[in-house]
């Protein structure tokens, strides 16, 4: 015992302080792991020599420092192409913005050109000696026209650039706007072929618009995107009603055409500029509304490609996509009534001046010009917390169509014997519930379709723009048979209802897709 106590005691003297804290610091240098220990020491050989030459603790630790490094700048790069990758997305959401930014301005400028006629047809009528025969084909002619171009129009667009399509379509209405007075001079053919034109051009306005909103705006954003386009339209007719008036007792008719005529040139300016066919970055539809998914990088192209096949089997088919024209021509029927019948009614039923019954028309589009903006907005909302999208749409179409009912209905039974304000109140209670439609079925192509949205407004339009022709001819039918005002409010009840119940029973958002 005493000689190991020996032992251990010299053994313990031989080590120095700096030696036993360096051993305690650095423990791989005196005890080292079981791989240290083969670096260090190699695989013995049969003969008991070293077969591998033995390698520092320090050499090893730079080794793993450099591998750290390495590993460091490598997620450093991913993360910045990442960062990249989300700059360029977002690049592409505000520049989507800006365009469909302008596509809401041209529609109130195709407002402005469209409302012109209906107050300079007054004091023209006085200097040519119209008949009402004459203003009511001159009135109507416009409609006719718009009407026959939606579909070749919304065909259009989908087989070339809808960006020069637009631009084309603007130049036009607007010069055949600005031309109005020296064909009224002409004669009442040249006057009629004016206004056809103007309507004609004026189709090709809304089926392009619809291409932009599904190229450039992400998905929970098209129903707002498609509310303020709404709201500008109303804001057009609006201002139309109100300037135009003005313009007439100050500068004359002619000085309407030639103003509102001007604008489309000047719109024009910024378009040609600022507008592409679809993002710089070809992305799939999802990838540019910056939901989820990767750039795709076989190719980047500036200029749309257009689509030669269209889904014309799964146009005939889709309950989804009729549905939603019959709750758009309800809606149509019910609007073109109000727009075409509404100062009359005030005035026969109330005795009213053309300046009063104009200040009571005026009311229902301001209130609805807010409400589509809101429920738009509303829709958007709540898809992106979660309600189902089928289920939003059908909240926002079932306000929008029997909402108005109720007010159509209300003023059949209540209007008509009360005084105006109560007529004016449904009125404006009756346009303002229809401005839900912004969530409703004006954004349901959007759902069913991103590539043909354009292709299937032009084509569903077409029949809901008879619709709302044909309402305004049978609301004249019904007048000139019983003049009951109450069943006219009826029948636009009815047909609202059956809109609304066509689109609650058959709306699923089946997409329309691309055709084999």
């Amino acid at each position: 015992m005493r000689a190991i106590r020996s032992l251990l005691v010299l053994s313990l003297s031989s080590l120095s302080l700096p030696t036993f804290t360096n051993a305690f610091l650095h423990p791989c240098n005196y005890f080292p792991a079981p791989r240290q220990r083969q670096l260090m020491y190699g695989r013995r050989s049969m003969a008991g020599r070293h077969s591998l030459p033995r390698v520092s603790c320090q050499k090893a630790q730079a080794e793993r420092e450099r591998v750290l490094i390495d590993r460091a700048s490598n997620m450093k790069r991913l993360r910045a192409k990442e960062e990249g990758k989300e700059e360029r997305g977002s690049t592409i959401v505000d520049e989507g913005r800006r365009i469909v930014f302008l596509c809401c301005l041209v529609g109130a400028v195709s407002s402005l050109d469209r409302q012109a006629m209906s107050i300079a047809i007054v004091p023209m009528s006085g200097d040519f000696g119209y008949t009402e025969t004459v203003k009511g084909s001159i009135s109507s002619i416009f409609s006719l026209g718009y009407t026959l171009a939606l579909p070749p129009l919304g065909l259009a667009q989908q087989l070339s650039s809808p960006r020069l399509l637009l631009a084309s379509g603007v130049a036009s209405w607007s010069l055949f706007t600005l031309l109005t007075p020296l064909a009224a001079e002409q004669g009442v053919s040249y006057l009629l072929a004016a206004r056809f034109m103007v309507g004609a051009a004026e189709a090709v306005t809304l089926p392009t618009v619809q291409t932009f909103v599904s190229r450039w705006i992400r998905p929970q954003e098209r129903a707002t995107a498609l509310s303020v386009l709404s709201t500008c339209f109303q804001v057009g007719t609006i201002t139309a009603l109100v300037a135009a008036p003005k313009i007439v007792s100050e500068q004359g008719w002619q000085q309407v055409f030639t103003t509102f005529g001007s604008f489309g040139f000047v719109w024009l300016l910024f378009w040609l500029s600022i507008s592409k066919d679809s993002p710089p970055v070809y992305m799939s539809s999802e990838q540019v509304s910056g939901v989820k998914g990767e750039l795709e990088t076989e190719r980047s192209k500036e200029t749309f490609e257009p689509s030669t096949k269209l889904p014309w089997r799964q146009v005939r088919t889709s309950k989804s996509l009729w549905s939603t024209a019959a709750a758009h021509a309800a809606n149509n029927w019910g609007l073109y009534v109000a727009l075409a019948w509404l100062p009359s009614f005030f005035s026969q039923n109330y005795h009213m001046d053309l300046s009063k019954s104009s200040l009571y028309s005026v009311l229902p589009y301001l209130a609805g010009a807010v409400t589509s903006l809101a429920s738009g907005w509303g829709a958007d909302k709540m898809i992106s917390q979660g309600v189902e999208l089928v289920q939003a749409r059908k909240i926002f179409q079932g306000i929008a169509s029997f909402g108005p009912s109720l007010c159509m209905t209300g003023l059949a039974i209540y209007g008509t014997d009360n005084a105006p304000e109560i007529s004016s109140a449904l009125f404006v209670a009756s346009v303002s519930l229809g401005g839900a439609s912004a969530g409703g079925f004006a954004a349901s192509l959007q759902d069913l379709s991103t590539r043909y949205s354009g292709f299937l407004y032009g084509v569903t339009t077409f029949f809901c723009s008879m619709a709302g022709a044909a309402g305004v001819y049978a609301t004249g039918r019904i007048l000139d048979e019983t003049s009951s005002w109450p069943l006219v409010f009826l029948t636009t009840a009815m047909i609202y209802s059956i809109g609304g119940a066509a689109y609650l029973l058959w709306y699923d958002a089946t997409p329309i897709e691309d055709p084999e």
